[in-house]
């Protein structure tokens, strides 16, 4: 019994290191993407990850779905995109409704007409890929400093109950081994 429980500790504290492993990777690639290649969307492995803020594309996504966006060599119609709008200064997501040499005109689910403007293939920065519903306020949390360093807290305070519990095994042990000598 006492083998099983040190090789769950170990094995909690292997995914510990590599769970911030990961989020210490991650945020350090996004932090040198962003500031130091001047990507303002970056991507890992071609992949981009967002957050939906609005609900112009209910009911396909909903505020708070994490999606995950890839650039295509090709866009068509009823594919849904993220694009850069420069009117706006901002990201959108919306569906191809049309597809021309010029562009892509876009609209909303939601919505009761579509975007009055064209999409330029160069403002596209890909299509939606898989969309997780509703992981987005925990992905914003753990982007988040505060979230960052409670999600580290958390570790750090897990670790130590694991080795105090083991250490107090072994003191416990310790103990009736010098009262039986």
């Amino acid at each position: 019994m006492r083998k099983v429980l040190a090789a769950l500790g170990w094995a909690v504290k292997g995914l510990l290191v590599l769970l911030l492993a990961v989020l210490l990777a991650y945020n350090a690639w996004m932090l040198i993407a962003r500031y130091a290649l001047g990507q303002e969307r970056p991507t890992a492995f071609g992949y981009a990850f967002s957050v939906v803020v609005s609900g112009s594309m209910e009911p396909a996504l909903s505020v708070n779905d994490l999606i995950v966006t890839h650039a295509e060599e090709e866009y068509a119609v009823g594919d849904v995109i993220m694009f850069y709008d420069a009117s706006r200064g901002e990201y959108v997501t919306h569906r191809i409704v049309l597809a021309s040499g010029a562009g892509y005109a876009t609209k909303g689910d939601a919505n009761n007409a579509q975007d009055a403007f064209t999409v330029p293939p160069s403002a596209v920065v890909g299509k939606v890929v898989y969309s997780l519903g509703g992981v987005g306020s925990a992905v914003r949390f753990l982007q988040s400093p505060g979230g960052f360093f409670a999600v580290l807290a958390a570790g750090v305070v897990l670790w130590l109950a694991i080795d105090l519990s083991s250490g107090r095994k072994r003191n416990g042990k310790n103990e009736r081994e010098q009262q039986q000598n």
